[in-house]
């Protein structure tokens, strides 16, 4: 058996770059980008008013002073700010030639009609400055960037209306076995539902490829092979859950054999997650991925997952954070890296959830991360750090 970061780094070396494509901003989320965006503007504009007020000489502080105008957001301001002088000013609207603070409206008093006095104590100027956020041609989000929902509104903001990425990397899903059915069946005796295929669907396309469901495999060496070569040929990647093992009914290794393919390794020693094959041919990789859900999905999180962010050109990688465990923790065996569901209680502490194996996929909804715990170590005491990777 591989260990696992052996393994890591095999899958990882083979990664390839997909090709870029020019979208529109607004789709864009969860892509990543092949190109840095750079605004075209300065942010702010223009010196604004941070908060609804009066605009003023921070000399005339104190004093009773005539307002010439109200300033909107939007709206030029129509008068210079001279000594004795001040504008009612909104948030957000242009600053004033000759004002160099601004005191909020609770801090005033109206003096007779068109008259105010500050009346708070002097502090900061209230004032955003030109660029003091970002000048023009500034980048603003950098190449290998993964695209969230934040940034859309800093694309919005710096005109990027179109922007470049990375290609999706298309993912063939494949699930092997008689025992399976679709989930719109009733299961007959012996029989379970297939919950592996979708639940690699949903994955793949929160990692922003683009998955394509074949099918079950049945337990016939034929139909494996022909789903494969078939998965194969149309996507960049592929993956198959179970039939990786060593019974009479696997057949998933003798057709990647039979494909010419490179077998990089068949097991990693990880728990859930040993039965674990990895090939490649012409850009092309495959995935041997095990049968239990638990286990196909903690492979996809730690293998997959990173493997096609990289294809796709990010340059960011998952935070592992180290929290204290809030309880003992210890298993029988320790041969290998155990990786174990974790809730996060009320005092920021990792606690292992109820938790039966890798067939136990219910237990994951209750899940917010997993710990590694090293191969060799059988034993944590509450209070001691773990890393934990959310999932």
């Amino acid at each position: 058996m591989l260990k696992f970061e052996e393994a890591y780094r095999i899958v990882m070396e083979a990664s390839f770059s997909m090709e870029k494509e020019n979208i529109p901003y607004t789709g864009s989320l969860g892509r990543v980008l092949a190109a840095p965006v750079k605004s075209d503007i300065d942010m702010p504009p223009w010196d604004r008013s941070a908060v609804d007020g009066y605009a003023c000489r921070q000399d005339d502080l104190g004093k009773e002073l005539a307002v010439l105008e109200t300033i909107a957001a939007g709206t030029p301001p129509c008068h210079a700010v001279t000594p004795g002088k001040c504008s009612r000013i909104m948030t957000g609207a242009i600053v004033p030639d000759g004002a160099d603070y601004i005191f909020m409206l609770e801090e005033s008093k109206e003096v007779d009609g068109n008259r105010v006095i500050f009346t708070g104590k002097p502090g900061k100027s209230n004032i955003s400055k030109r660029a003091e956020d970002v000048m023009k041609g500034e980048t603003i989000l950098r190449h290998g960037h993964f695209i969230r929902p934040q940034d859309i509104a800093v694309m919005a903001m710096a005109g990027a209306t179109t922007v470049t990425v990375g290609c999706k990397v298309k993912v063939g899903v494949i699930s092997t076995g008689n025992e399976l059915v679709e989930p719109d069946k009733a299961p007959s005796q012996g029989q379970i539902r297939n919950s592996n295929a979708w639940q690699m669907l949903a994955q793949i396309d929160r990692a922003g490829a683009r998955g394509t469901y074949y099918g079950i495999a049945t337990d016939d060496e034929a139909t494996t092979l022909r789903l494969i070569k078939k998965a194969i040929g149309e996507n960049d990647v592929v993956l198959i859950s179970g039939g990786v093992s060593e019974g009479d009914f696997d057949f998933v290794p003798s057709a990647l054999k039979s494909m010419k393919l490179t077998i990089h390794f068949d097991q990693v020693a990880v728990q859930p997650g040993k039965p674990l094959t990895f090939c490649t041919g012409e850009r092309k990789i495959v995935f041997g991925l095990p049968g239990n859900p638990v286990s196909t999905f903690v492979q996809f999180e730690l293998m997959v997952r990173p493997l096609l962010e990289k294809m796709m050109g990010s340059k960011e990688e998952k935070p592992v954070i180290m929290l204290l465990l809030g309880t003992d923790f210890s298993r029988k065996r320790a041969d290998r890296m155990a990786l174990i569901p974790v809730r996060i209680n009320d005092e920021g502490e990792a606690v292992p959830i109820e938790y039966h194996g890798s067939a136990h996929i219910t237990a994951l909804p209750g899940a917010w991360g997993i710990i590694t715990i090293p191969q060799g170590q059988s034993w944590i005491q509450k209070g001691e750090p773990v890393s934990v990777r959310q999932i």
